[in-house]
Formats: C-alpha cells, sequence, structure tokens
C-alpha cells in the first residue's frame, strides 16, 4: 500500500467517525425540536388578514412551543415570491408559511409560479376562517339575492361586482356566486377592497363580496344593503342576514367561509409537524387568540395535517376547474 492510498484511507475512516459522531447530532433537531427560533413567512405585505392572524397565532404557539415565532412578510406577484421561497427552505421546522386560499388558485393564474401547493408543503393546521358578505350599493333596487339574480338576468351587465384581482378571496367569492346562479354579472377588477367598498357606497359600482366586519358598519349607516353571506350558519353579528346556502345558492369553495392556515416544506418530519399542529390546536383555545381573532371578524381554527391536506387538495382541483370554465388562462 502506497503512501497515497494511505492517507486515502484514513481521510476515509476520519469522515466516517466525523458523521457517526454526527448522528445524534443530526437526529436532534426533531426530537429537540423547536432548538431556536421558528419563521413564518406571511406572502402579504404587513396589516393584511393572512398577517394579522398569522401574528395573533404565533403569539400564543411560541408560547406553547417556547421559541420565538418571527414573522416574515414577503409580499409579490400575488403571492407567489414568498410561497416559492418558503417551498424552498430546510424542511426542519424552522420555516413555515402563512396561507390562504390564493395558495391553491395562483398555480392555475400564473405560468411559473415556483410551487405546486399539494407536492411542495406539508399541512400544518387551519388557523382561522372568516366569511364573505355580498354588499350591494343602496340603489339596486333589490332587496335579497334572488331577486338580484333576476334584475340581473333581466338588465345583462348592468349589476357589475368588484373584485381585488383575479385570485383573491373576493374574486373566487364572486367567480363562485356567478357560477352558482349563471347571473348576468360583470367581475370588475379593482386596485383594492377597500376602493371597490367605497365605490359601492358612492354608488358607482353594484356589490363586492368582502368581511362582515367593513359591510356591517356601513349596512347600520344605511350606506349599502347585506344581501347574503357564505358558510353554514348565520352569524351572531348579522343575524337577519341569510347565508347563501339558506337563500338555494350552493357556492362551491366557499361554502365553509374564507379559510387561513399554516404549511411546511414538503420533507419536514412527522414528529414536527406533530409538535406544531399540537401547538396551533392549543392556539386556537387560547381566550386571548380568540378574543383578537373576533375582534378582526375572524373565526379561530384548527385541523389535523390530513384533513388540511384533503381541503388542500380538493380545493386545488376545484379551484382548477373553476377558473378553466370562466377562461381564465395562466400568464
Amino acid at each position: 500500500m502506497n503512501l497515497r492510498t494511505t492517507r486515502l484511507l484514513a481521510a476515509v475512516a476520519g469522515s466516517l467517525a466525523l458523521l457517526a459522531n454526527l448522528g445524534p447530532a443530526l437526529a436532534q433537531p426533531a426530537d429537540d425540536y423547536p432548538s431556536r427560533p421558528i419563521t413564518v413567512v406571511v406572502p402579504y405585505p404587513p396589516g393584511g388578514p393572512p398577517d394579522v392572524i398569522a401574528r395573533i397565532v404565533a403569539s400564543s404557539m411560541e408560547v406553547q412551543l417556547g421559541k420565538a415565532i418571527i414573522i416574515e412578510n414577503k409580499p409579490g406577484a400575488a403571492t407567489a415570491l414568498g410561497t416559492a421561497y418558503a417551498a424552498r427552505q430546510h424542511a426542519d421546522g424552522y420555516t413555515l408559511l402563512a396561507v390562504e386560499p390564493s395558495f391553491v388558485v395562483v398555480p392555475n393564474t400564473q405560468l411559473k409560479p415556483g410551487y405546486d401547493p399539494v407536492k411542495d408543503f406539508r399541512p400544518v393546521s387551519l388557523t382561522g376562517r372568516t366569511f364573505h358578505t355580498l354588499g350591494v350599493a343602496t340603489n339596486v333596487p333589490v332587496a335579497n339575492v334572488q331577486e338580484l339574480v333576476k334584475y340581473a338576468n333581466a338588465h345583462p351587465e348592468d349589476i357589475k361586482i368588484g373584485h381585488s384581482g383575479i385570485g383573491t378571496p373576493p374574486y373566487l367569492s364572486a367567480l363562485s356566486f356567478l357560477q352558482a346562479t349563471d347571473a348576468k354579472i360583470l367581475l370588475v377588477p379593482y386596485r383594492g377592497t377597500a376602493l371597490v367598498v367605497n365605490d359601492v357606497v358612492g354608488g358607482h359600482v353594484s356589490g363586492v363580496f368582502t368581511g362582515p366586519s367593513t359591510t356591517a358598519a356601513l349596512a347600520k349607516q344605511g350606506k349599502l344593503k347585506i344581501l347574503g353571506i357564505t358558510g353554514r350558519a348565520r352569524i351572531a353579528a348579522l343575524p337577519d342576514v341569510p347565508t347563501f346556502l339558506e337563500s338555494g345558492i350552493e357556492m362551491k369553495g366557499v361554502n365553509d367561509g374564507i379559510w387561513f392556515g399554516l404549511v411546511a416544506p414538503a420533507g419536514t418530519p412527522d414528529t414536527i409537524i406533530a409538535k406544531l399542529n399540537a401547538a396551533a390546536e392549543k392556539a386556537s383555545k387560547d381566550k386571548a387568540v380568540i378574543e383578537k381573532l373576533q375582534a378582526q371578524g375572524i373565526d379561530p381554527a384548527w385541523t389535523t395535517p390530513k384533513a388540511m391536506g384533503d381541503q388542500v387538495a380538493g380545493e386545488a382541483a376545484h379551484w382548477h376547474d373553476a377558473l378553466a370554465k370562466a377562461g381564465v388562462k395562466p400568464e
């Protein structure tokens, strides 16, 4: 054996010994997780519902887990920028992603979103759920959704519902309503829901789908009319407003409201997902969390990872078909 071979064998032996010693350390993150702060990527700017919900829920989860949870806002490309970034992070439980319906919709509206919602992530849990009301201008001569559909079909394209962009929750609710009723209504894009609401109040656009925390106060002031709400039951804040289901309108994809949740990169170990899910469950029962979420018009939510995974897969398939039917093509 020459000197070169001897040195090579010695180097290999040394490397194997190092790996053997590192074995317990490499396993440690799953066993002792978390051992350092966790980052939750929010693919939206600060202040919106996904950001607010993530911060409220994280404030409780970090107490359960014993380590800080840092919120990192990465808006851009209709949420694809932050979502694709999270998909590329290590699957060690130290990077999570805050999601809502756009998570499964964007791959149907962009040619290269940079991620697959089913293949590139593991579900952790839902964290919240809210509902959309249909608010219409006071100059729209209807008192309920049946009258709205009848009026729209008698006056094609007179009724215009504004939304904050294709793929956003207000758009999804409006699209679901149109496909459920076949009403001859135009969908009009705006640069934000607040702008739509202002135009509804001003009588410049017929209606908007948005949260009850926005429409309830305006309806009380007589500035708009609320015709219906998504979800399977009426809400305490609007006891006289029927659900769309009560009115005989099944709005697929939004029957259960607008959901929010947490996911982790694919490959994250089961033990870590289980710890995160347990912390999310406790957060959903935390009185302070419940009060803060409900003040924002959000109901706390929790599911098993499997239940959330089934929902994500089901909605991905549903919105793929619904958007294709609406003529929406990836760009």
